[in-house]
């Protein structure tokens, strides 16, 4: 088992299909080989795009905002557009619904192409638009997109439903590689037969993903029961060529070497883009028995990412049938490029990590939710039970060096069983806090209300974090609001399993438009009902919100609502607090402003 988890230095698949998109969102066209070109991508490649009446697009243009133009995510009838190209460098459309009606050309006047795709679509001042020395993808810096086809029959295993991989729009489908082994190339260098490639992220799924490719309903919440069956909303990876090459179908691909995740940050930081959530292997350092039920593991993080007290990470552990099982845990040290999670020994994800060895490499992910200590110098609650301790080791370990009046208290059944508790008493005298304990086996019951607001000062003007059971939670929330604290600076860190139903969304309250702002940039955002939720509008207008499980549940997107209301298509599995919005599951009901968080402390 220890050496299934090492990471394997070399692996070889095939090259299975290519694919060309000539027009955006329009259907592709496989073929048996291509030219690709540094800088460009594959020949012809997202070279044209329908651009929208209410843009200033030029006929030839720098790359631009995908909601500049027709696209699948916003426009599930572009599913109906088909793409030839009568001679070189010249591309022709038809629609399904018209197919001996009039095609559009893009060498046609522009007038001509208006009143053919107004026919199509309803739309006036629709047209065609080039690309001017780069390919019209949704992201700046892409050149090729690359699907694991073991990856996709995995999925299907676990989501009991046919993938077509036309969803995807992939430039170039592999097999023969273990399923989920491309969440691993990010920093790497591959080969596609003769054609060398630098994978330089994921493939973040939006709701386009959804649309079915014949008949452009929208028959899945593919993002949504993608994050629930592997913790992930990732699948495929983007790449740039290290130089010109021609691809061929049934070339072999190798996979080798580790990933490079200095030459990674630093290709980040010239492109000025902070580092996302993405899987990545982490180190296994140490593994540490607490007690007879409980572990803790250190792990090295090649991404060095921040974590701050109250965010967790995800796990991602390949099972029998070669998917992944995922499980989310809050961190509860951090050191350097080093991260610690604690956790309860209950099931098989638990065991195995129980017998990591040091050198071994574990898939990660995150970190996600909302940090959830201010930078206001409040006094601060922090209340816990159980494993529930783990968040609070770490909000401790955040505030050494902050002077601030710190309350803790804990519920376990003994001081014997309480894990951490030593640890978090060290860390309490360091700060200056109190720290109690709850002894439940000796006080013979649980804590009511009253205990838990005996243990504490008492002060209207407090922030709390509270981290246990969802009950647990809902209770100490609830005496804190009693007591006068205000809802949105209590702060939840609840347990909770992945879950397995696919979320049934509602619809929108109105059909907008509704004028949209992100600070603290300010970009400006109209949305109307098919835009989707308030992160489907961010994504298709470049403003980037982290998210995990698009459903409500994890509280990752989590906004500040600086102005205005909203509704959820989705229930929230917890309320994120009367000014918070989750932004995968809730749309505006009139012109609203949300301002992203800031960077963890």
């Amino acid at each position: 088992m220890i050496e299934e988890r090492r990471l394997v230095e070399t692996t070889t698949g095939i090259v299975d299909s290519l694919w060309v998109y000539p027009v955006k969102g329009a259907a592709g066209v496989a073929v048996d080989e291509v030219d690709v070109l540094p800088g460009t991508g594959v020949l012809h490649d997202r070279s044209v795009a329908i651009a929208r009446g209410d843009q200033a697009v030029p006929r030839r243009t720098p790359w631009r905002l995908r909601s500049a133009f027709k696209q699948v995510a916003r426009d599930p009838d572009m599913t109906h557009v088909t793409v030839t190209m009568p001679a070189p460098g010249v591309v022709e459309l038809r629609h399904r619904a018209c197919p001996n009606g009039s095609s559009v050309r893009s060498d046609q006047a522009q007038p001509d192409q208006e009143a053919v795709l107004r026919q199509w679509f309803g739309e006036p001042g629709l047209r065609l638009v080039h690309g001017d020395a780069a390919a019209l993808w949704d992201v700046a810096d892409a050149e090729l997109s690359v699907i694991n086809l073991a990856t996709i029959r995995a999925l299907e295993q676990l989501i009991g439903t046919t993938l077509d991989i036309r969803r995807f729009r992939a430039n170039v489908y592999v097999d023969g590689l273990p399923a989920f082994a491309e969440l691993s190339w990010v920093g790497r260098r591959i080969r596609l037969g003769d054609c060398e490639v630098e994978v330089i992220r994921p493939i973040a799924r939006c709701r386009a993903t959804s649309a079915n490719p014949r008949t452009g309903e929208r028959d899945l919440e593919f993002p949504s029961l993608l994050t629930r069956a592997v913790g992930l909303p990732h699948l495929g990876v983007y790449a740039r060529l290290v130089g010109p090459a021609r691809l061929h179908v049934g070339s072999t691909v190798v996979v080798s070497g580790r990933p490079d995740p200095v030459r990674l940050i630093d290709s980040l930081r010239e492109r000025r883009e902070v580092m996302h959530p993405w899987p990545r292997e982490a180190e296994v350092l140490e593994t540490i028995r607490e007690d007879d039920r409980t572990i803790s593991v250190w792990l090295r993080d090649p991404y060095r990412q921040p974590v701050a007290a109250g965010q967790h990470i995800r796990v991602h552990l390949p099972t029998a049938t070669a998917a992944l099982t995922w499980r989310a845990y809050s961190v509860s040290g951090r050191r350097d490029d080093r991260i610690r999670i604690t956790v309860r020994l209950r099931g098989e994800v638990s065991k195995t990590l129980a017998s990591l060895a040091s050198g071994d490499c574990l898939l990660i992910s995150g970190p996600f939710g909302v940090p959830t200590l201010s930078r206001e110098p409040r006094p601060l609650y922090l209340v816990s039970a159980g494993i529930g301790i783990t968040p609070v080791a770490a909000a401790l370990q955040q505030l050494v060096a902050d002077r601030r009046r710190v309350d803790v208290l804990h519920v376990d059944a003994s001081k014997e069983s309480a894990t951490l508790w030593p640890e978090v008493v060290e860390l309490a005298r360091r700060c200056g806090a109190t720290a109690t304990l709850f002894e439940t086996r000796l006080a013979g019951r649980r804590p009511t209300k009253r205990d838990i607001l005996d243990s504490l000062a008492g002060d209207r003007d407090a922030e709390a974090l509270v981290c246990g059971s969802t009950d647990f939670v809902a209770m100490v929330s609830q005496a804190l609001r009693s007591a006068g604290l205000d809802a949105d600076r209590i702060h939840s860190d609840p347990f909770l399993s992945p879950a397995t139903e696919v979320p049934v969304r509602r619809s929108a309250p109105g059909p907008g438009p509704h004028p949209v702002t992100y600070l603290p940039d300010g970009t400006g955002a109209t949305w109307t009902d098919a835009d989707g939720t308030l992160l489907e509008l961010a994504e298709q207008h470049g403003v980037s919100v982290l998210s995990a499980c698009r459903s409500g549940a994890c509280g990752t997107c989590a906004l500040d609502l600086v102005h205005g209301e909203v509704s959820y298509l989705i229930d929230p599995a917890l309320p994120p607090g009367s000014r918070a919005v989750l932004a995968c599951s809730a749309v505006p009901t009139g012109p609203v402003v949300l301002r992203l968080p800031g960077p963890p402390g």
